[in-house]
């Protein structure tokens, strides 16, 4: 009997079912893995972007409903050729219901990355998505 039925033998004794890690030691598992890791460059980039959409929701449109809304977070997608803006509002008197909002912040989409592109000094503007999260709570009050 060569060493490799041995070790079958032994290692069908030791475990219900065989797979195909079976044998490998588990430092070289997490190598192939790939790992999500976000550069510092595309969280900077998330950070500016936070920054200019907010100030261009407060300043420039002309929406009351786009007024009210704040930015939550900016999260690279893609390795940062897209970026996902999350919004929220604080309770008001004047609720909006999610697919109104989506649909005026598509009205101004174009509106928001231009301002990011005219901000931003990189060769290409990064795309635009939205989430909504509806109303949030003023913290502690």
């Amino acid at each position: 009997m060569n060493n490799q039925n041995r070790w079958t033998n032994n290692a069908a004794s030791l475990c219900a079912e065989f797979s195909a890690e079976d044998g490998v030691d588990p430092r070289y598992l997490t190598r192939n893995q790939a790992r999500k890791k976000s550069s510092r460059k595309n969280l900077q980039l998330c950070k500016e972007a936070a920054q200019i959409v907010a100030l261009v929701l407060t300043g420039e449109t002309q929406q009351p409903l786009l007024r009210d809304l704040l930015v939550l977070s900016v999260e690279p997608e893609n390795d940062g050729a897209c970026v996902c803006v999350t919004v929220g509002q604080y309770a008001t008197d004047s609720l909006a219901d999610e697919t109104e909002v989506l649909a005026a912040l598509g009205r101004v989409q174009g509106l928001l990355r231009s301002a990011l592109a005219h901000a931003l000094h990189r060769k290409h503007t990064p795309t635009l998505s939205f989430r909504y999260v509806g109303v949030i709570s003023q913290g502690g009050v």
